[in-house]
């Protein structure tokens, strides 16, 4: 589901200008990163915009792996969830939702400085679900965005992909779209992400621990310190994951926000 490959320490390029140039855990995570759902590919390029750029040297997404991380392993509080049946039956057209939800609120946006409370007491609030189980990918052009829901024993995860270019090439190969799948299975491709990913990680600090980086700064005592402190926050954001949620969503309260939308906008 979740696929990566590291670079070569060799080929990774340090920060800075010489002769400041520095090294760190976070820069030793730049690499490739796709996701596989259903034999969908997330962050594949296409040929056309592969050529268009000219010096891609790979159809993934070239990026630092510890930013996905962060990002993702920031969700997982929301995304072990059980999402009531009402709202997961929305997810099945989910622009639909967040279309009407952007139209009743330019009903009441008449003016912006009157309307800040509405917008966060009621629009945001509205759309909260959703936004808190969201991955997206600021840091790309036309970057997809994957929202992850949860009903009980099964997870639906929809992307939206579809990004053309000025030149009216289409930026990815994949289109919009969902899988569902298991949840526990779901968090079991996680695991399994995890164990490879800091793997290669300790082959990673190990290259570096004993590499002659010669004019670039590299503080490898912290290297190790903090490679042993990104395991411990992967695996115990991962615990949430499979635990109760904490921090529940006032379901209730969304409802009677939706049922407005439901009353003025029909």
């Amino acid at each position: 589901m979740i696929n990566f490959k590291l670079k070569y320490i060799d080929e990774i390029v340090p920060i800075g200008q010489e002769p400041n140039q520095r090294l760190s855990w976070f820069w030793l995570t730049d690499g490739e990163l796709w996701l596989d759902f259903e034999n969908e590919i997330i962050y594949e390029y296409s040929d056309e915009a592969i050529y268009y750029f000219g010096n891609k040297s790979t159809s993934y997404n070239e990026y630092y792996l510890v930013r996905f991380i962060e990002d993702f392993t920031n969700l997982f509080g929301k995304i072990n969830e059980s999402i009531p049946e009402k709202f997961y039956s929305l997810t099945e057209d989910l622009e639909k939702f967040k279309t009407e939800s952007e139209n009743w609120f330019s009903i009441h946006d008449t003016d912006e400085n009157e309307n800040t409370d509405f917008y966060f007491d009621e629009y945001y609030k509205l759309l909260s679900w959703i936004n808190e189980r969201t991955l997206d990918s600021a840091h790309l052009i036309g970057g997809p965005n994957l929202f992850f829901f949860r009903k009980n024993d099964q997870i639906k995860i929809i992307w939206e992909a579809e990004y053309t270019l000025e030149n009216g090439i289409s930026l990815w190969t994949v289109k919009d779209g969902f899988c569902e799948m298991n949840y526990h299975d779901f968090v079991n491709e996680i695991k399994l992400f995890g164990e490879d990913f800091f793997n290669k990680m300790d082959n990673q600090i190990e290259l570096a621990l004993s590499k002659d980086f010669k004019n670039i700064h590299i503080d490898k005592k912290r290297l190790v310190e903090e490679h042993q402190e990104r395991k411990e926050d992967f695996w115990n954001a991962f615990k949430m994951l499979k635990q109760e949620s904490v921090n529940k969503t006032n379901w209730t309260d969304i409802e009677q926000t939706y049922n407005s939308i439901v009353k003025e906008i029909g």
